[in-house]
């Protein structure tokens, strides 16, 4: 097991309309690319909710040159990536996912996947909190860096029992603690000057220490 590792897999459809490729000094192609994936569940009076969330992929190389002659807005799209932060204006941190996989399908697709797992070391943590639902909520700080990336910090936030669980283990531990997580990737845009910078973090499912 790799001491820190993090990817994620998504499943959802091209919202972005201008999808032009780009070339850094070396010659390395990229091309960004707005991905949507939703969710669907009932809630507890029976009732079917609906939420979407929106991220921002990177494809470099050959991913990027194969898909920018066949990529569109409303095409089905699938990714294998994992999250990277690239320094923006005025220093300020901006998240990416950028994708090791790329697969386009022929058209948009009403299945969606959503899968997020992190191995890293545990930073920082949260006192363990309760929403104004009264759910246990706990914050947690992972590094994830690989071995050729700068260093990368995850948020993840873990709920109900886990949070419970977890934070009573935290406790218990004075040193370095590894923690792998498997759950879903959540995010929020904030445009800045006529860009738009990514925050993403990961709401864990379950979770492991050791």
């Amino acid at each position: 097991m790799n001491q820190h590792d993090n990817h994620v897999v998504l499943l959802g459809n091209i919202v972005s309309k201008h999808n032009q490729i780009k070339y850094f000094a070396d010659g390395t192609a990229m091309l960004p690319l707005e991905v949507i994936t939703k969710r669907k569940w009932r809630d507890a009076q029976g009732t079917w909710q609906e939420s979407s969330n929106y991220f921002s992929v990177t494809l470099l190389g050959v991913n990027a040159e194969n898909a920018s002659l066949h990529a569109q807005a409303g095409q089905g799209i699938y990714v294998r990536a994992h999250i990277r932060q690239l320094q923006h204006q005025a220093a300020t941190s901006k998240d990416t996912l950028q994708a090791d996989q790329v697969k386009l399908l022929p058209k948009s697709t009403s299945i969606n996947w959503n899968q997020a797992h992190l191995v890293g070391t545990v930073v920082s943590h949260s006192s363990l909190v309760q929403t104004i639902n009264g759910v246990d909520l706990l914050n947690l700080e992972l590094d994830v860096s690989g071995n050729d990336d700068k260093t990368i910090h995850t948020n993840v936030k873990l709920k109900g029992a886990t949070a419970k669980f977890i934070s009573n283990q935290l406790a218990q531990n004075d040193g370095p603690v590894i923690a792998m997580i498997e759950g879903a990737l959540s995010g929020q845009s904030q445009k800045v000057d006529d860009t738009f910078t990514h925050q993403y973090w990961v709401e864990g499912h379950t979770c492991v220490l050791c």
